[in-house]
């Protein structure tokens, strides 16, 4: 039987590409965001879930050639050859190389480096895929040159790369959850302060990732565009970061934009819903959980207009057929969409669901 380990997968990619065993293999695991979307980069509450046995694994050796990084992926059957001085390309290589190149630089300029990565995650299914793949790739480096990396530490430098070398200005949710968070266990985070604890499930009810269909792969430019609107929100606002603000500044500014003004209005309840969230948990209250789901779908689709027809009407169906909640989870524009539902219900509904909406895949239930 085929492994299903991102490690175990990595390896055997390794050893048949490249004719030999690796000294190390690292795992990170995607994740879904339970709450808490486009909150993270500013300064807000996030409420993540690192997935089992979903992510990426990274195994690795030194090569054979001062500087030289070899690259291997099973999942896109793609090979690229960089050198560790090298820039940007464009291309997922990209995600390892600003790794390598923040983590053991002069390691490799000196020995070279070959690796081989493997996947369980879905591509553009906004389960963060490219955060598990820089998150795998800095602790095999780590590992393998005998360098020690805490998890948040870890997180840190995941999320600089991206922001630096990759170029996308993303928060520092995806690779928390991945470096610091549990599979299978929810995490509150505060995003600003790095503070975290783990969050309790909701005894007999299950979260079910639903794929859409439509990658959030082409979503880059719409992320960017939000990050430089949230920018002008606290130019204008006179504040640090829109996490300063509360529920009381959703009154109206005078002269204020309305496109900034419903942006600011998502950001500030988002928040909200996440402290309101986490209680839910602790209190196993799935009702309150599952209308937290609703809320923040509607506001991601009317104040922050990230989703698209094929999400909006999977949580609608997804409602309908009896789920206590659903929304769009990850960065937007297509992706995935989460559900909360009664154990009892689950198969009945799964199979009611991808009757009526035959293009959604379940994905997984956590």
């Amino acid at each position: 039987m085929r492994s299903t380990d991102p490690r175990q997968l990595a390896a055997a990619a390794f050893e048949k590409h490249f004719g030999g065993l690796p000294e190390t293999a690292a795992f990170a695991p995607g994740r879904v965001n339970l709450l808490g979307e486009h909150t993270d980069y500013n300064g807000g509450f996030v409420l993540p879930m690192a997935l089992e046995r979903l992510g990426v694994g990274i195994a690795a050796a030194r090569g054979d050639a001062p500087g030289k990084v070899e690259l291997f992926s099973s999942t896109f059957d793609a090979v690229r050859t960089r050198t560790i001085d090298e820039g940007r390309a464009g291309d997922w290589s990209d995600y390892v190389l600003g790794c390598l190149k923040s983590a053991c630089a002069e390691e490799i300029a000196a020995s070279g480096i070959r690796i081989a990565l493997a996947t369980t995650l879905p591509m553009g299914a906004g389960l963060s895929s490219s955060a598990a793949l820089e998150v795998a790739t800095l602790k095999a480096a780590s590992e393998l040159f005998g360098r020690k990396a805490d998890p948040v530490s870890v997180a840190v430098e995941a999320q600089a790369v991206e922001n630096g070398f990759v170029g996308m200005p993303c928060g520092i949710m995806d690779q928390f959850a991945s470096s610091v968070g549990t599979p299978g266990m929810a995490l509150f985070l505060n995003t600003r302060t790095l503070e975290y604890a783990p969050a309790p499930s909701i005894p007999g009810y299950r979260f079910v990732i639903v794929g859409s269909g439509v990658s959030h792969q082409l979503t880059e430019d719409g992320y960017a565009t939000r990050v430089a609107e949230c920018r002008q929100a606290c130019n204008l606002l006179e504040v640090a970061m829109l996490s300063d603000l509360g529920v009381d500044a959703l009154g109206g500014t005078p002269g204020f934009p309305e496109l900034l003004h419903r942006r600011v209005r998502h950001i500030v309840t988002e928040n909200q819903r996440v402290h309101d969230g986490l209680e839910a948990l602790r209190t196993a209250d799935a009702g309150v959980f599952g209308r937290l789901m609703l809320e923040s779908h509607i506001s991601q689709k009317d104040d922050y207009e990230i989703t698209v027809a094929e999400t909006d009407a999977i949580v609608e169906t997804a409602i309908a057929l009896g789920a206590c909640g659903a929304r769009q989870t990850g960065g937007g524009f297509g992706g995935s969409v989460l559900a909360l539902v009664a154990d009892g219900d689950l198969e009945a509904w799964a199979d009611k669901l991808t009757a009526t909406l035959p293009h959604t895949t379940m994905i997984a239930i956590v």
